[in-house]
Order: structure tokens, then sequence, then C-alpha cells
């Protein structure tokens, strides 16, 4: 990732969506320990400008509260209902970031023409939407369930079809890749799919004309650090006929696969074959553990297993 910004012009400075307890945050800075207040200690090469979380129908923000710890109170760290913010009021930064959960991402237009969002009101993706339209980030990452690229169910694809639409009616190039954590040496077997999207006329943009596969399998953003086999087992390929969303909505589906790459509104997606590292085990990561307070003290122990199992008690009568 910070190939990217090789370019000492260009500043780094970073917004995070969504960002829960941040996530995204501690994978940038490479977050590995806190100090004694239980403030994380960051190598700061990237400077999180501003950041949103906002959890609705509570009363109490845990992620916002773990955030607030984490990476100290500040006026750029906002507890607000996402649909309620001024979007152009959002610093303006080289890097969007966030993962947003996956729902209705159809679109239809009302009676006075304009475009609308059909399902849930007020659907997240189109907050993200809304924000690259006015602050034009030059890169954006993304992530979410794996699932988004099959939804919805009766129109297959056409979700994640709406997105990368999205991107193309603003002039951005996108890549993908589903990434399983225990591919990759990591004790967890989560899969999710990332998004990587860059304005097409940045300097970065010169990757693309490359050849799709070679993009795809050596040379993109996911591919040099999470590398797959030279071969695959399938290719499909798709072309925008038109950038209103409302047609792609009522029109497009797709078969994608766990990689692609869209250009200018061209699509080629590829089922890719990840090379499979050695994965830890949880013992692996109890072994390097040396703080005291994460163990069950002897005389407590018969209580902790009450409390962690299904507490059956026995009836006396």
């Amino acid at each position: 990732m910070l190939s990217l910004f090789r370019y000492k012009t260009m500043k780094r400075r970073v917004v995070e969506l969504f960002a829960g307890v941040g996530g995204f945050r501690v994978g940038f800075n490479q977050v590995k320990k806190f100090d004694k207040s239980g403030k994380a200690i960051e190598k700061s090469e990237w400077d999180f400008v501003w950041a949103n979380q906002w959890e609705p129908g509570t009363s109490i923000q845990h992620a916002f509260s773990v955030y607030q710890q984490r990476f100290g109170i500040s006026k750029n760290h906002v507890n607000e209902d996402i649909f309620k913010v001024n979007k152009a009021l959002i610093p303006d930064h080289e890097v969007l970031v966030g993962g947003f959960p996956c729902q209705d991402y159809s679109v239809a237009r009302s009676l006075s023409g304009e475009k609308g969002i059909e399902g849930k009101k007020g659907v997240l993706w189109w907050e993200i939407y809304k924000t690259i339209q006015a602050k034009k980030p030059p890169f954006v990452i993304l992530e979410n369930v794996d699932r988004l690229l099959k939804s919805p169910s009766k129109k297959r694809g056409r979700d994640f079809g709406i997105m990368l639409a999205c991107f193309n009616e603003l002039n951005y190039n996108v890549e993908w890749r589903v990434i399983n954590a225990a591919d990759y040496g990591y004790p967890q077997r989560r899969r999710r799919v990332f998004i990587f999207a860059s304005i097409n006329n940045l300097k970065y943009g010169k990757i693309y004309s490359k050849n799709t596969q070679e993009i795809a399998l050596s040379e993109g953003f996911f591919a040099k650090t999470f590398k797959v086999k030279p071969e695959y087992k399938k290719e499909a390929s798709y072309q925008f006929s038109s950038k209103d969303l409302v047609d792609i909505s009522n029109q497009f589906s797709a078969s994608f696969y766990n990689a692609g790459i869209m250009v200018k509104g061209l699509i080629t997606t590829f089922e890719t074959i990840p090379l499979k590292t050695k994965s830890k085990t949880l013992g692996d990561i109890l072994d390097e553990v040396s703080n005291k307070e994460a163990y069950v003290i002897k005389s407590n122990l018969d209580s902790w297993k009450y409390l962690k199992g299904g507490k059956k008690i026995e009836r006396t009568s």
C-alpha cells in the first residue's frame, strides 16, 4: 500500500467511515501496543483526519467509546448518524476507507425523474457514494462480506454491479479480491471482499494499461501482497452499455468471481487460487501471551466454567 504514496507531493490523509473500533487504522498505522492509558501507539505514517462511527437504535455507543479510548477524544472523531453528516464538511483526504453492511443497492426513479433508492431508506453504500462525489479522494478502500458479489439471489451480481457503475460514473478504476484470512497465515476462517478504487487519471493508473490477467494474478494492488497461483479456474467479462444507474439496476446481472478489475467500464473477473501459507493456531497465539491478566486464576476456575458454560443446575427436589 505504501507504494501508492511514493509520489512525494501526495499527502497521507485518511478518512474512516463506519470506523467501528478502528480496524483500518490499526492496519494502516501498524498498531501492536498500547501505552499505560490504553491509547494505541501508532507509527503515524498515515494521518487519520476524520472518523465516523454510529450505531443506530442504541443509546450506548460501545464501538465509538473503544475508538476514543484507543485513538483519543477529538472533534474529528465523530459519533453522528452518517445520513446527517454534511459530506462537503468532511476534511480533504487522499484515502477513504470503510467497512459497511451489505444491504439493498437497487435504484429506482421517482415521478419527478430523480434517482432514489428502492428498499430501506438511506442504504449505507449511497453515503459512501455521496462522500466520494463531494471529496473526490484519489484512493478508496472498502470491505464487505463476500456474498456482496452474489446478491441479490434473484438477480446475481446486481448489487456489486451497481457499486462498480457508481465508481465508473465518477471516473474510478476498481480492483477487488475475496480474501480468506486463513489462506494467508491467520488463525481465523474469515472471508471478506476488499475493494480498491483509484481515480483513472492518476500516475498510479498506468498499471491498468497492462493485461488484466497480469493485474489480477501478479501486478495488481492485491496480487502483490495476497499472492495467487499463475493459473485460474474461470474468467468472464462485462461492459457497461450505459452510465445510467437506474438502467443498470433494472437490467444488470453477472457472475463475479473472487478477483477482478474494472477499467473505464470494462469488467474482467477471475476465479483465482490463493498461494496458501501455514496458518497459526489458537495455541500459537496463546503461547505468545505473557500478560497475567489473560489467564484465569485457579481459585476462580469453577466460577469461570459455570459462567462460560450452559448454566445447567440440577434439580434438588
